[in-house]
């Protein structure tokens, strides 16, 4: 399903897929997440929220994945 989105994409949108990072904020929040989840120390809704991004991170890692094989990029190890 992913290749036939990739087939979807223009070079110029599938660079800036490949090129596409979290903000220095956003990061921070994920990481103070992670730690939590690591101590045992998350709410309930730190929990949904942390899960939400672990999934939508999964998701944009397969994205920028196949844009870069579209592009010929070299792949970058996460």
């Amino acid at each position: 399903m992913l290749d036939l989105a990739a087939e979807c994409f223009d070079p110029p949108t599938l660079h800036a897929l490949a090129k596409l990072r979290l903000s220095p904020t956003m990061a921070a929040k994920v990481n103070r997440l992670a730690e939590k989840a690591n101590e045992g120390t998350l709410s309930a809704r730190e929990r949904t929220e942390y899960q939400s991004f672990i999934r939508t991170s999964e998701l944009l890692s397969l994205i920028q994945l196949r844009a870069r094989q579209k592009l010929r990029l070299p792949i970058k190890a996460s």
